[in-house]
């Protein structure tokens, strides 16, 4: 599978680690700093290629979530996004209260 991640900071460094560990070597880190991204990709070893997201790439993202170990969870069409949003920010407001270092996440169970 032919990923690009965006951003080599934090988050792109763990999805792009994620996904070299699971065997896609195909990756092109994007980032605003390209001597960072460069040096990522340079750690991760694989080819470097363009890509881009087709129609509908809901299926292709749930196929890579799941081959690094995640188990995706798909929360609807893109109006959702807002809410995911409101989401992430819960999250941050969270940590600091709490003081915790970024490690802990959300989990939905189910019945």
């Amino acid at each position: 599978m032919h990923i690009t991640v965006n951003g080599s900071g934090n988050m792109g460094r763990a999805i792009a680690t994620r996904a070299a560990a699971a065997g896609h070597t195909t990756l092109q880190i994007v980032g605003r700093d390209p001597v960072r991204a460069q040096a990522l990709a340079a750690e991760l070893g694989g080819d470097v290629t363009a890509g881009s997201l087709d129609d509908s790439p809901t299926a292709k993202v749930t196929e890579l979530a799941a081959s690094m170990g995640l188990r995706p969870l798909d929360a609807g069409p893109l109006r959702r996004s807002r809410e995911l949003e409101a989401l992430g920010f819960l999250q941050m407001a969270m940590q600091g209260a709490l003081g915790n270092t970024w490690s802990t996440t959300f989990k939905v169970l189910g019945a």
